[in-house]
């Protein structure tokens, strides 16, 4: 059932007005969590009083605006403007939406929060302003709040100085695992295929990605790590940046959708370790031969190891957490179940505090039930959404399979998993949004991105609600650009 979340304005505003948020997600995900004032002129404050503000849809521009260019989001729906008045002026819907970002072209940058990189100066010619409903930054949600970019950082957090669209913006999605997306499959691709997932990792509002390469010959795996490295040295046009390859097998005791041919019973640490300068994330099976002296090999040289496609028992995979090992590799698929005498890799993943795992939240690989436990077991810094996408068609809400029936990657998305965390399995938007984000963009040492807050990386997705309820992507900025819609 969809219920209406209404956020006023702060009281020191005379004839304050009402936002509306509506959202199936909202029941209990967008409260506020930090007070936000912001004291307005006495001038303000009795126009205000007159005629309550409006919001700027496309083409139209307030006279008193004129320091202001509007850059806008197409295709946002104006239907639940609060101000009858001006839908019957602009004749309904408009078909592009109110302004997202507005980019300052004169005037003085108002003062910032403290602990603001400036103050109170004359802007730069590359700042933006993002105002929206909620800002979801590492303290809490704040309401009715904007974003400032400066250059390619964020600038300033701070309480809305004009009106605000109803979107949510978060930091931008940092994704651990994507064998393909759509026509594309990663372990191929080559040449534009990059630009084709750039532009479909960018609607899902992804801008930190790990291409994944699943179980195949070594030199196959080390042709497409040169690939992928070649795809990441790429000048940054506002693509999605590339943090390393995501090299899940050969060295893996259970197949799952992986060939079995291509399996390896012993773990090559030196071939693994030579391979350091591509591998960001390597996934292995703790068990097999050689496994726990990789593990540590790897972690010295900063790679993320990740546990997956396991049979062993909870002590192997403390031992492996003893060797370096941070990751479990979508936990709860291709490997064995929890057991009350024999809990395995699963087991040891929800109770020890070294080990982060990663969830295919597409409700399929993982029942709600087992995402809002694996939230609760592992607190607020140890779950990584992760989408698994294969090269397939995308939103068909029904992950491919073997010809046995063997899940194989999903056509999940990041927004989906997203709303799914929220809506099915009951995690707070926060935490939600921080698991799609935040926690990997930490588990892969990029402490620049991954939170919205002064002085980060200025990579950032504005969120909104479709008719269904489920969060889609209104727009992206990477590296303080805009990149998402072209």
């Amino acid at each position: 059932m969809t219920r209406a979340v209404q956020v006023s304005v702060p009281p020191v505003r005379t004839g304050a007005r009402k936002l509306t948020f509506i959202s199936a997600l909202a029941q209990n995900t967008l409260r506020p969590r930090a007070e936000v004032r912001a004291a307005a002129p006495m001038a303000e404050s009795q126009q205000a009083a007159r005629k309550p503000p409006w919001r700027i849809p496309t083409g139209f521009a307030k006279r008193s605006s004129a320091g202001i260019c509007h850059t806008v989001v197409p295709g946002t729906d104006l239907s639940t403007q609060v101000m009858p008045r001006v839908r019957s002026q602009l004749g309904g819907t408009c078909t592009r939406g109110s302004a997202t970002a507005r980019r300052y072209r004169t005037g003085p940058v108002a003062p910032s929060e403290p602990g603001s990189a400036r103050t109170a100066a004359t802007p730069r010619p590359d700042t933006l302003v993002l105002r929206a409903a909620s800002v979801v930054t590492e303290a809490g949600v704040l309401e009715d709040a904007e974003v400032v970019l400066a250059g390619d950082r964020i600038d300033a957090l701070r309480p809305a100085t004009g009106p605000v669209d109803d979107v949510v913006l978060v930091p931008g999605f940092v994704e651990l695992q994507v064998n393909g997306i759509g026509p594309v499959d990663v372990a191929g691709a080559d040449g534009d295929d990059w630009a084709v997932l750039d532009d479909a990792l960018l609607a899902q509002g992804v801008t930190t990605w790990c291409p994944t390469l699943t179980s195949a010959p070594t030199g196959a795996l080390e042709a497409a790590l040169g690939r992928i490295a070649r795809a990441a040295a790429r000048p940054d046009a506002g693509r999605p940046a590339i943090a390393g390859a995501h090299v899940e097998g050969p060295f893996l005791a259970l197949p799952g959708a992986h060939r079995p041919e291509a399996l390896r019973g012993t773990v090559d640490g030196r071939w693994l370790a030579e391979l350091s300068g591509a591998a960001r994330v390597v996934t292995l099976a703790p068990e097999l031969p050689g496994a726990l002296a990789a593990v540590s090999l790897l972690a010295e040289r900063g790679v993320v190891v990740g546990l997956g496609h396991s049979a062993c028992d909870a002590e192997t995979a403390r031992a492996a957490a003893d060797a370096g090992a941070r990751l479990v590799t979508h936990l709860g698929n291709a490997m064995t179940p929890l057991r009350t005498r024999d809990p395995g890799l699963v087991g040891a993943a929800l109770t020890d505090d070294r080990l982060a795992v990663s969830l295919i939240c597409d409700l399929v690989h993982a029942h709600p039930v087992f995402v809002r436990l694996a939230f609760a077991a592992k607190g607020p810094d140890a779950v990584v959404l992760v989408t698994d996408a294969v090269a397939a068609s995308a939103g068909t809400g029904s992950p491919p399979r073997l010809a046995d029936g063997t899940l194989a990657g999903s056509v999940l998305t990041m927004p989906e998993a997203v709303t799914n965390a929220v809506a099915a399995a009951g995690v707070d938007l926060a935490r939600a949004v921080a698991a799609a984000a935040t926690t990997p963009a930490r588990l892969l040492g990029l402490e620049d991105r991954g939170v919205l807050a002064v002085g980060r990386r200025a990579d950032v997705v504005a969120l909104r609600a479709d008719g269904r309820g489920a969060l889609v992507v209104a727009g992206v900025w990477v590296g303080g650009r805009p990149a998402w819609p072209r």
